[in-house]
């Protein structure tokens, strides 16, 4: 009921009118959408500096944590968050990340990483409570440092802290005992500045852990000069024998090699060794041995002339001798044999063979001869021949011919007996005579036991051996060179 009494209307809504209403419903949830979505775009991003880059995220977050958790989404909870964590997030304040340093600390005893944000060596060794003694070794990335300086030591990635120990260390007759920072036996040598080589004896060895009071014994290697092949080595060996040092450096003896001192003799430190390198070889001598000449006789010469038909080339006979040397020297040699390494070749001079006959001119007319021969020329009677006049023989020649004039004497080895020569000046005489005198080269001519016509021949003549030519074994192709 109205106020005014009325009952009100209430009018029936139509399908028209729903459909409008709708239409209008639309209309409205599509412009709350749009405001709001254009509310989100335009929110301002939020601002985060990590690991120097600056990072944009946009949403919306209620902390800075969970901006944090957005934007860098490994950071560790050591890492630093500059405003802190739970601070209500607005991105017109910027948010700065600081990543905590690993750094790792190594003792004798362990090995342990930490995270920090301190600055310097120093204060992180405050802030994990490591106490350092002033005799501690100390090395930051390798570089060793001092206790007192670790304030100004930027924090570096490594650091090693080394405790020290008392060792003594025994060489010889010295006994010394010291404080050291390390690990192995090496180390506290090293500390305590000694110098050690590869063939000093150190026991423990050098690499044996340290323990406390630790005893280190050093037998110290000797100092030696070698002279071997050429070289001058210096080493130093832990022997103090020739040989054992010689095989420390890995020098050896071969064959009758040897050594100054003997290999069996101690060596002094600073001692010089000496390797005498012995070697043998075979050396040889050549001397010729001379040819021989020989005489053969040759149809390529005339009767009563020579000729080469082989040249003579000398032998070689060839000695043997062991040679030794020291270091390349030559000491000594001695005879091996011998032996003849070529045979002599010959010398073959032919002698003439070949018979040519010619012509000579003479008083009784030509004469024909094959061969002419210089010959000392003396001259001779019966009375003359050393036979008294009433001996059987007297003036009977060797050929039973009558000694006289026509009748010569001769040596048969030259001319043949029995045949004819042609004398200039004296004629054509038959050898028909020998003498005990009429050696080689020589001809005495025949006259009658008649002074006034005897005459006296001296001298040197050609003399001719006439026709016909004897048979060759009647020839002696090979008679003197040399005139009586």
């Amino acid at each position: 009921m109205n106020p005014t009494g009325r009952f009100a209307t209430i009018q029936p809504v139509t399908a028209q009118r729903l459909k409008l209403l709708g239409s209008a419903l639309i209309i409205i949830a599509v412009l709350l959408l749009g405001g709001a979505i254009f509310a989100f775009n335009t929110q301002e991003p939020f601002t985060v500096y990590a690991d120097g880059e600056a990072l944009q995220v946009s949403g919306s977050y209620d902390t800075v944590g969970d901006v944090i958790s957005a934007a860098v989404p490994d950071l560790s909870p050591l890492d630093a968050v500059i405003p802190s964590r739970d601070t209500a997030a607005n991105p017109s304040v910027a948010i700065s990340v600081q990543r905590a340093k690993p750094i790792i600390v190594e003792t004798e005893q362990d090995r342990i990483t930490y995270f920090t944000h301190q600055a310097t060596l120093g204060g992180f060794m405050h802030e994990i409570r490591f106490d350092l003694a002033a005799s501690d070794q100390i090395t930051a990335d390798g570089v060793p440092v001092r206790v007192f300086d670790l304030e100004s030591i930027q924090l570096p990635e490594k650091v090693v802290v080394q405790k020290q120990i008392n060792v003594t260390i025994v060489e010889g007759a010295v006994r010394e005992t010291l404080l050291v920072a390390g690990q192995t036996v090496g180390d506290a040598i090293s500390q305590a500045g000694l110098t050690v080589y590869a063939t000093d004896q150190i026991q423990p060895s050098m690499d044996a852990a340290l323990f406390p009071d630790m005893e280190i014994r050093i037998k110290r290697s000797l100092p030696v000069t070698i002279l071997a092949d050429g070289r001058t080595i210096e080493t130093r060996s832990p022997h103090t024998k020739v040989l054992p040092v010689l095989a420390s450096a890995g020098i050896g003896l071969i064959g009758a090699d040897y050594t100054i001192p003997a290999g069996d003799a101690e060596i002094a430190a600073g001692g010089t060794i000496q390797v005498i390198r012995v070697t043998e070889e075979f050396a040889f001598e050549d001397s010729p041995i001379p040819f021989e000449s020989q005489l053969i006789p040759s149809d390529q010469f005339e009767i009563h002339t020579r000729g080469l038909v082989q040249a003579g080339a000398p032998g070689i006979m060839r000695q043997q001798y062991k040679v030794r040397y020291e270091n390349g020297v030559e000491v000594g040699r001695e005879f091996d044999r011998e032996w003849v390494a070529q045979e002599p070749v010959p010398e073959l001079i032919g002698y003439g063979t070949n018979i040519v006959v010619r012509t000579v001119d003479t008083p009784e007319g030509p004469l024909s001869y094959y061969r002419k021969v210089k010959m000392r020329v003396t001259s001779y009677m019966a009375q003359t021949s050393g036979k008294p006049a009433d001996h059987p023989a007297y003036g009977i020649t060797a050929s039973g011919e009558i000694a006289g004039y026509g009748v010569v004497a001769v040596d048969p080895k030259v001319v043949p007996f029995r045949s004819d020569v042609y004398v200039p000046g004296y004629g054509s005489a038959f050898v028909g005579d020998t003498g005990g005198g009429v050696k080689g080269r020589w001809i005495d001519l025949g006259y009658e036991d008649d002074w006034d016509t005897f005459t006296h021949w001296s001298g040197y003549i050609d003399v001719y051996f006439l026709t016909p030519v004897p048979d060759y074994d009647r020839i002696n192709f090979l008679i003197p060179t040399e005139l009586p």
